[in-house]
């Protein structure tokens, strides 16, 4: 079974549908062959993440996601994803996109992560993209936002 909580480290002006967002986990990992999993979604700050970047990954740079996978591959699945939502809502102006594909998308983006995918290489990001694009458009009926 796959278990997903979501926590707040920051409040923001948008309401999430806790249930909604549970549910369109669950959907990603199930379609990617991953029924037993322990995923918390943590939404922080733009400056916390920028932090977390530079101390785990040496970069000095905002983002939107950062994912951390807890187990090797023989185990379930159990990991975090730290997401800013400030960041996600400026890539949704930038993009041209609603705030709720743009939570689908980084959402599903750190999952993916989470079970393996990588976006080093121009190569892997046009996987992972497709990918990503395939999760939003089979749950599609799925309102994140309230």
């Amino acid at each position: 079974m796959n278990e997903i909580n979501i926590l707040y480290n920051h409040t923001f002006e948008h309401s999430i549908n806790k249930k909604n967002l549970k549910d369109y986990c669950k959907k990603v990992l199930n379609y990617n062959n991953y029924n037993s999993s322990l995923v918390s979604l943590i939404f922080t700050d733009q400056e916390e993440l920028r932090e977390m970047k530079k101390l785990y990954f040496k970069e000095d740079a905002y983002t939107d996601v950062i994912a951390f996978n807890f187990n090797s591959h023989e185990e379930d699945l159990e990991g975090e994803l730290y997401l800013s939502i400030q960041i996600i809502e400026n890539n949704a102006i930038n993009y041209s996109v609603t705030l709720e594909s743009e939570i689908k998308r980084v959402v599903a983006h750190g999952l993916l992560h989470l079970i393996g995918y990588k976006d080093n290489r121009d190569q892997d990001k046009i996987k992972m993209t497709k990918m990503e694009n395939i999760c939003i458009q089979l749950f599609n009926d799925i309102n994140i936002l309230c």
